[in-house]
């Protein structure tokens, strides 16, 4: 009776007896490209698995916020192995749509950085089960000089007028 007891102990409290969560840091953010969509910002984690087997990124969610402007949130299902005892890069993707930019350029055209807040939940999975990590990053993006707001509004500016003249 003490053995099936502590069994069902064992199954209730989860994986979280057998698995150490692990640990992320932010390398790196940067603004990666723009495209017809919006603009991609890279956030680039360092993630330790303390353990001695690996783990699983199975999915990932994220809200954005830029200039405290809740702006962008998204997902991704493509999983990534974390091997034991290691420390992997892994890259979260946030695509900001031009229509959240807006609220930007209204507010700060000349800005040459953002203050931003990711808030993000790592799914990872292991033999047994599935946990989450979150992470809350903040910090300030450094817009590089081509795709600051008053810039790239001159670039369109100085498009519709090479359009007037054709």
């Amino acid at each position: 009776m003490k053995k099936l007891l502590f069994a069902v102990m064992l199954m209730l409290c989860g994986c979280s007896v057998f698995v150490e969560k692990p640990q992320v840091d932010l390398k790196e953010v940067r603004v990666a490209g723009v495209d017809g969509e919006g603009i991609d910002i890279d956030f680039l984690l360092s993630v330790t698995n303390p353990n001695s087997f690996d783990l699983t990124l199975n999915e990932y969610v994220y809200d954005l916020r830029l200039l405290a402007l809740p702006l962008t949130h998204g997902s991704s299902q493509q999983p990534q192995r974390f091997p034991g005892k290691t420390t992997t890069d892994t890259l979260v993707i946030a695509k900001v749509p031009y229509s959240s930019l807006v609220e930007i350029i209204k507010r700060r055209p000349s800005m040459t950085s953002i203050p931003y807040q990711l808030d993000a939940d790592l799914k990872i999975g292991t033999s047994y089960g599935e946990f989450s990590v979150p992470v809350t990053k903040t910090g300030f993006l450094d817009v590089p000089e081509g795709y600051r707001p008053k810039n790239l509004l001159d670039k369109i500016q100085d498009f519709l007028k090479n359009l007037g003249n054709r």
